[in-house]
């Protein structure tokens, strides 16, 4: 994480390194301020669009709850910044053309066209990110809040980028000013490419329904196939998008691990649990219904891995990628070993019993019944102490996946363990 976190710094401050390297005098301190803040605010919601754009080379560096946990910081910096942007500016005022300060180090702008898109901008900007942090408890559909994200962020960009090549002192200079423009268009082609470009791909690549099944109270193992004989390349582990019943350019896709393994044929099977509008529908699916599918994505695999061994610690649904990881090293006949720790609310939630049984799982039962003989309450330190080997934590590989507070549970005893974040492969499950 310190690396991603670098990494967006880098790219937050370019464009500012950039714009006090493309002018030889500068304005007061409190100007340079309110100017640094609103170019660090443009810059991260660039980002930001690229972040939650599900591009390639991005996810290829990132999973998943990375992307996610980076899209949400970088939109608290740009709540900050932009709102604290305009109160920095005290000195002249002016309107109109000025052609004698056309690098704008002398006035500061009151033309109605550059304030009016900055002002709609500072006022667009908290209401859009505190609808994202709470949008999880407001009642509308997922689906429309992804909507409002999408069409909401290409109108923020575009006042900002007008506010900017406007108002801005630096854009004045044209090598930042067309900067900005190529942020603004590479921000623009991601929304292009991930609502349209990838919709036209998934609507000549059609699934459909080939098999579901209830598998715990809550949890349904969904299958679905290939309409044209299309094979998903996928290394267990990964998780993909799904789209049941709609058209392929809709707004309702989710991510779910996909938990059947490669070597087993080119269907792909999901585990998935009731949470949510679509979720809760899943009864009401038929098999040979129509299905779209975007992936693969995720780094929780194991491939061309070297550890002798292999700790999966799962928490709920998070058993789905190691499902597809267990099934893929039994199916390939892989030497590794393995061991599972898994845990559960109640014992009626441990999906796939009976195949897992053999491989001699720890499963963990938050409330258990009277009835219940294993490991009773949650994976916490307590319990790692008692069931992780010295060999285990010197040299097997950790994969983890389950709710937040186990993961972070788990890999601060793991790091205090002295296991290196380079044996550890994790991904959070919630990613609303």
């Amino acid at each position: 994480m310190i690396q991603l976190y670098s990494i967006l710094a880098a790219c937050i401050l370019a464009p500012l390194v950039a714009s006090w390297l493309s002018v030889d005098i500068y304005r007061a301190f409190s100007i340079e301020v309110g100017s640094a803040l609103g170019i660090i605010g443009f810059s991260t919601i660039l980002i930001a669009f690229l972040i939650s754009g599900r591009t390639r080379w991005i996810s290829n560096l990132i999973n998943i709850d990375q992307a996610m946990r980076a899209h949400r910081i970088v939109g608290i910096i740009a709540l900050g910044t932009v709102f604290l942007h305009p109160f920095f500016f005290t000195g002249s005022l002016s309107g109109g053309d000025r052609p004698w300060d056309p690098t704008r180090v002398l006035t500061i702008t009151t033309d109605f066209e550059a304030m009016a898109s900055g002002v709609i901008a500072f006022l667009l900007v908290p209401s859009f990110v505190l609808l994202a942090i709470w949008h999880s408890k407001l009642e509308y559909r997922y689906e429309t809040w992804r909507w409002i994200h999408a069409i909401g962020g290409c109108v923020l960009v575009g006042l900002v980028l007008h506010h900017t090549l406007t108002a801005g002192r630096y854009s004045s200079q044209e090598v930042i000013a067309l900067l900005w423009v190529a942020g603004s268009i590479v921000a623009f082609a991601s929304i292009i490419d991930s609502r349209f470009i990838r919709g036209l791909s998934k609507q000549q690549n059609p699934w459909s329904v080939t098999k579901i099944e209830q598998v715990t109270p809550k949890q349904w193992s969904l299958t679905v196939s290939p309409s044209n004989n299309q094979k998903l390349k996928y290394q267990a582990g990964q998780f993909a998008w799904l789209t049941i019943e709609k058209g392929p350019y809709s707004m309702e896709e989710h991510p779910f691990s996909i938990s059947s393994a490669p070597a087993d044929g080119e269907h792909l099977t999901f585990l998935i649990k009731e949470l949510g509008d679509f979720t809760n529908n899943l009864s009401r699916i038929q098999v040979g219904a129509r299905a779209y599918v975007n992936g693969p994505y995720g780094h929780l695999t194991v491939n061309n891995r070297n550890e002798p061994g292999i700790v999966m610690i799962a928490g709920g649904v998070g058993i789905a990628p190691m499902l597809g990881i267990i099934r893929e090293l039994q199916l390939t006949n892989d030497p590794r070993q393995m061991q599972l720790i898994y845990g559960n609310r109640d014992d009626s939630q441990i999906a796939f019993k009976d195949e897992l049984d053999p491989l001699d799982p720890l499963y963990v039962i938050a409330e258990p019944t009277a009835q219940w003989n294993g490991a009773r309450g949650v994976i916490d330190t307590e319990l790692l102490q008692k069931n992780l080997s010295q060999e285990q934590l010197h040299n097997w590989l950790f994969v983890l996946c389950g709710p937040p507070a186990m993961l972070e549970g788990v890999e601060d005893y793991l790091r205090r363990h002295s296991v290196p974040e380079s044996r550890m492969l994790s991904e959070r499950f919630n990613f609303g």
